[in-house]
């Protein structure tokens, strides 16, 4: 098992990523271990999935928990973006109050982003705050959601992530056995976060360099070292940007939001039918067209940065069949968290080579709509 510290300067905090197979059939033992736990004084524990993970992995994980002492309760949520919003919220609220957890009880979130978004929100409100711990199912959830303590509810079909405030976990614990299992599409749209670290790594490019040499046992998925190399890498690289920005207040955290502003648009107009990795792809090449017009990257990096995308099968254009036009598109930005004000922000790619970006803002609205018309395919 490998091991990942992030220490929290602002917040004076730490807390480990634990990367491994098997993890799931030990997690009593770990909870116990990391969290430092005494058997006398042993939290409730409040674990939100839903239906389908439950069943794959519930029973292991309850009983794990049960012969250590632990009482736990499981409450299941329903797939999807669309339910991650303060309805939902709301429900698992009254559940925590029915199971009267306290300050100590600890919530798990097992699970992908919309999971680990959820239960982490409600853990940060609830009494002003109890403890969670993630245990991210999907490459999306490990490589991204699960590590940086953003957690968050959509609100209606305009807020991405509106709703939602900054709550460590205490834990994370990322199973690599639960990616075998991954629908291929889940596993393509968690590529998505994964070649995003490729163009914030200060590396010369050797990550980049890296991916396009192991494209094909990446998406066959047939060797557990490159998958763990994978996750592991990505997570140390978004865990450096957290702990040296843990609050998105010196301006560091927010370059890993390279083609957020794009992706959110989409998620959100397309009613969140687009996947998230999907919308982050398209996002990603919109940005290097946007640097291109703006003159803040060369064409040899924008064409990385799409090359990249084709090659592992992800989209790198908008389909037209969404019905999308740049005013629907453009619409949603307002409501885009990483906005000053009335300004809106985009993070892009900078300079002649890989793993420089830097935000750009007071954009034209002609250059937006020239950028979103350019890539509607």
């Amino acid at each position: 098992m490998k091991t990942i510290e992030i220490t929290l300067n602002r917040s004076i905090s730490r807390y480990s990523i634990e990367i491994g197979s098997n993890i799931l059939n030990n997690i009593g033992l770990l909870l116990k271990t990391k969290l430092g736990l005494k058997d006398t004084a042993l939290p409730k524990i409040f674990l939100i999935s839903h239906l389908n993970l439950n069943t794959l992995y519930g029973h292991s994980i309850v009983k794990s928990l049960k012969d250590m002492g632990f009482q736990v309760h499981v409450e299941c949520v329903n797939i999807g973006e669309s339910v991650k919003n303060w309805a939902t919220a709301e429900k698992l609220l009254n559940k925590m109050i029915e199971q009267e957890l306290s300050r100590s009880s600890i919530v798990l979130a097992l699970g992908g982003g919309v999971v680990g978004d959820m239960a982490g929100f409600v853990s940060s409100v609830y009494q002003r705050g109890i403890r969670f711990v993630q245990i991210p199912t999907s490459l999306l959830s490990m490589v991204d959601a699960s590590v940086g303590g953003k957690v968050a509810v959509n609100l209606g079909l305009v807020g991405k992530n509106l709703i939602g405030s900054f709550h460590q976990p205490s834990l994370v614990m990322a199973d690599l056995n639960t990616l075998k299992s991954l629908p291929e599409a889940e596993w393509k749209a968690g590529l998505g976060e994964v070649l995003k670290y490729a163009f914030l790594k200060e590396d010369r490019g050797a990550f980049y360099n890296w991916l396009v040499e192991n494209k094909t046992h990446i998406l066959m998925r047939d060797n557990p070292d490159l998958i763990e190399y994978i996750v592991s890498e990505s997570i140390r690289t978004k865990s450096q940007f957290v702990a040296r920005d843990e609050n998105e207040t010196s301006g560091i955290r927010i370059l890993l939001n390279l083609g957020h502003t794009f992706g959110h648009s989409l998620e959100a107009a397309s009613r969140y039918r687009l996947a998230h990795g999907e919308a982050i792809s398209i996002g990603m090449c919109l940005s290097a067209r946007l640097a291109l017009k703006l003159s803040k990257t060369s064409q040899a990096v924008s064409d990385q940065i799409v090359n990249l995308v084709k090659t592992f099968g992800l989209p790198h254009q908008i389909d037209k069949k969404h019905g999308f036009t740049p005013s629907d598109l453009m619409r949603h930005f307002k409501y885009d968290k990483k906005n000053e004000g009335e300004i809106v922000r985009f993070i892009v790619p900078a300079g002649s080579v890989i793993g420089h970006c830097e935000v750009v803002q007071n954009v034209s609205e002609q250059v937006l709509k020239e950028v979103f018309e350019e890539a509607i395919h």
